[in-house]
């Protein structure tokens, strides 16, 4: 669009009157109508960030309608996507801090909590004058919605004192407990990793409880009897001390008054957890923020309420998801969503994940009768028959997102796009056994919700043997405590563990202090949760699937060649890998996953000839044994794909590697791991063999699957993201290529 170049002088008053001046009794004279108001509102939407800046220096009545109205978020919306795109910080804080007095000047409840969140994250980057003036508009925003909560207005000195000792008791309660940590031993039992936990449990109560105490002071008095109860790892109690927060409320009667007030205490609880400046901005659903992407890279994420703005999750927090179910609810309703709503509908139709995490609660706060009221009204819930002879219990324990938790949380040995990644602490060691054990305790009906006291319930049952027991025990004290270790290192959540950078020799100290790095012992940590991990994801799925006696007679202990030479693979450790495969190749050599295994550890050396001799020995014992449309030769397919992509051969690639799409794509739906590795590989091949519009076709077929089953932040999403950023690059789409490049970093 050409630049503006009115001069204030030659605007006419007619066509551009004083829009915040306008006589209540000339309405009807064209001069005060706001027709030429909305005109302009409606040309100024269809402006850029240019064109609406020069419109700010015409004229008075122009700065106020773009400053005053809509057209402020779109303004500093676009500049703080240039801003971002030029990494410039301050300006950067500026943006977010105007962007900030937008929605806390739309005076709504939801929006005061993401102005709050804004706010939060611009003080963080502030100078100190600047953090003066933004704590002053935090404190308003809590003002404001203390009176749109109907609450009792506190003084600016009370508001301060709870917002800086707030921030100083959750700091000084991770002092404590980082101060516990360092004095555990290097290999700490079981018994001194839970004592740890409790101990984090108990603190995070108490912090919990001060701050709903001081909502309850500016409410008042709570106008019927109530309970809260945690959900998650604190009623497990392996809650650190960095984790989200994850609650409900009981209310002795639903009537409007209670869950008026209880709406209220949520908002206000919510403000004062914001205002720990832990809360990422994506959680708060800030329209503006979503509409250019915005990655919120500067907020530690650490306490926060769980799950606000992300599809497709529980959002254990009273206000629920905002769509479906809320969280504050009488015993009787909040055990309806583990069956069925009003309608008849069950709601793991609607919220699949809902159900299973509402069976684990601790109870928090209030009346212990309440939540002793749930209790029964779940177990009997869980008693209703289902269908085909089971009942809702056995159906949620053993059907219900039983597929996708499997491939979910598969060890992955032998996945390529696995070998020598990053570790993610929580999902690669910790979600499985207790995801399993909360499907075997549902079952077995042991109402124990801590790991370690199931663990003891499930052996008295006979359902895992005393040996079995021991290594779980084991397994879930080693990933706890790499889990609060990997958090104390960041001081947030995050999750990565770096396997590479010591073993290999790098000690670039600035490296070492971004990623929190594995050393010796702790790689054999590893391989000693593998190898349990191994078989009782093995012995699991067969539990599942109705073989029960795998479980309860295996003690959950794999010392075989082949489990070890996975274990060093995945740890990128070739050379060792090899020697193992090579003995179990001795021991049977007929195995294709230890000859395809083979053939990608000499692709990987770089020993292309041996690698496809391998991968076609493997190729060819399969399609002996079984037909073409298996599995394993999905796996060859892919495999050879990838050799001869690396001998140049590329025509040879791409059929290879369409093959092996094909035979996934018969035995799996789309939206598999297996199918999106087939797309991403196609759309590599198709890269360099200059098909730049099918190479960015079939690699977002597999950032669109990726994104489904594992979320924004995932290894093989940013590979994804990395992978289009190139592609852009080359067809000079240099734009699309900065953002995917930048969400790949990210």
């Amino acid at each position: 669009m050409n630049q503006l170049s009115l001069e204030p002088s030659r605007i006419h008053s007619l066509i551009f009157p004083n829009f915040e001046n306008e006589e209540k009794d000339s309405s009807s004279s064209p001069r005060y109508t706001t027709a030429y108001k909305e005109i302009s509102l409606k040309i100024f939407k269809e402006l850029g960030l240019k064109d609406l800046c020069q419109a700010k220096l015409v004229c008075k009545e122009w700065r106020q309608l773009v400053e005053g109205s809509i057209l402020a978020e779109k303004a500093y919306t676009l500049a703080l996507k240039l801003v971002v795109q030029r990494k410039n910080p301050v300006k950067e804080a500026f943006c977010i801090e105007k962007l900030g007095d937008v929605y806390s000047d739309k005076g709504t409840a939801e929006t005061l909590l993401q102005a709050a969140g804004l706010y939060s994250y611009s003080l963080r980057v502030s100078s100190k004058d600047q953090q003066k003036i933004i704590k002053e508009k935090l404190f308003n925003v809590q003002r404001l919605l203390t009176k749109i909560c109907e609450g009792k207005l506190l003084s600016n000195e009370l508001i301060e004192k709870q917002f800086e000792g707030n921030r100083d008791a959750l700091k000084k309660f991770r002092e404590e407990i980082e101060g516990k940590i360092q004095i555990l031993p290097e290999n700490p039992s079981p018994q001194e990793v839970r004592e740890v936990y409790r101990d984090i449990a108990k603190g995070v109560k108490n912090f919990f409880s001060i701050l709903v105490n001081q909502a309850i002071d500016a409410l008042g008095a709570a106008p019927c009897e109530y309970a809260m109860i945690g959900f998650g790892s604190l009623a497990r109690e392996e809650m650190t001390p960095y984790s989200d927060l994850e609650f409900g409320i009981f209310i002795q009667e639903d009537t409007p008054v209670n869950r008026k007030y209880f709406k209220n205490l949520t908002n206000l609880l919510y403000l004062k957890v914001i205002n720990l400046g832990e809360t990422i901005l994506p959680a708060l659903n800030i329209p503006c923020l979503k509409a250019i992407n915005f990655f919120d890279g500067m907020t530690p994420r650490g306490f926060a309420f769980d799950g606000a703005g992300v599809e497709g999750k529980g959002c254990k927090t009273p206000l629920g998801n905002g769509k479906t179910f809320e969280l504050i609810q009488t015993p009787e309703q909040m055990a309806q969503y583990v069956g069925k709503d009003e309608k008849g509908q069950w709601w793991h139709e609607k919220e699949p994940h809902l159900p299973m995490e509402l069976l684990n609660f601790t109870h928090l706060l209030g009346s212990e009768e309440l939540t002793e009221q749930y209790r029964q009204y779940v177990h009997s819930t869980l008693n209703t028959s289902y269908q085909d002879g089971l009942d809702l219990r056995q159906y949620l324990a053993k059907q219900h997102l039983v597929l996708a938790d499997m491939e979910a949380f598969n060890p992955g040995m032998g996945d390529l796009d696995r070998e020598g990644m990053l570790f993610k602490v929580k999902n690669d060691f910790y979600r499985f056994p207790h995801l399993a054990l909360d499907r075997l305790a549902v079952l077995k009906k042991v109402a124990a919700f801590d790991t370690f006291t199931r663990l003891d319930k499930l052996s008295e049952l006979g359902i895992i043997t005393k040996g079995a027991t021991e290594r779980l025990r084991e397994w879930m004290s080693l990933a706890l405590f790499m889990r609060l270790k990997t958090y104390s290192h960041y001081q947030a959540q995050q999750e990565m563990m770096n396997p590479l950078l010591k073993p290999f020799g790098f000690e670039d100290p600035d490296l070492i202090e971004k990623q929190f790095t594995l050393d010796h012992q702790a790689l054999k940590k590893i391989k000693k949760i593998y190898q349990i991990f191994i078989p009782f994801y093995q012995a699991i799925k067969g539990f599942l699937t109705g073989n029960e006696e795998q479980l309860r007679f295996s003690d959950l202990e794999d010392n075989s060649p082949q489990t070890k030479g996975n274990i060093l693979q995945r740890l990128f450790q070739h050379k060792k890998a090899e020697k193992w495969y090579q003995r179990a190749k001795n021991a049977n050599p007929q195995d294709l996953e230890v000859l395809n295994a083979l053939g990608i550890i000499y692709k990987d050396q770089g020993n292309l000839d041996k690698a496809a001799e391998y991968s076609n020995k493997a190729l060819a014992i399969n399609l002996e044994l079984y037909d073409e449309n298996h599995p394993q030769a999905a796996i060859c397919y892919s495999n050879l794909g990838a050799i001869y992509q690396d001998q140049g051969n590329l025509e040879k690639a791409a059929e290879y590697s369409n093959k092996a799409l094909a035979i996934n794509l018969e035995l799996y739906d789309e939206n598999h791991p297996q199918v999106a590795i087939c797309y991403n590989n196609l759309g590599q091949i198709y890269k360099e063999q200059g098909n730049l519009e099918k190479a960015a076709e079939y690699s977002n077929k597999a950032l669109a699957i990726d994104l489904k089953l594992f979320g924004e932040n995932h290894p093989k999403v940013a590979r994804c993201y990395s992978n289009l950023g190139a592609i852009y690059k080359e067809q000079g789409n240099l734009e699309n290529a900065e953002e995917y490049s930048t969400k790949a970093l990210a």
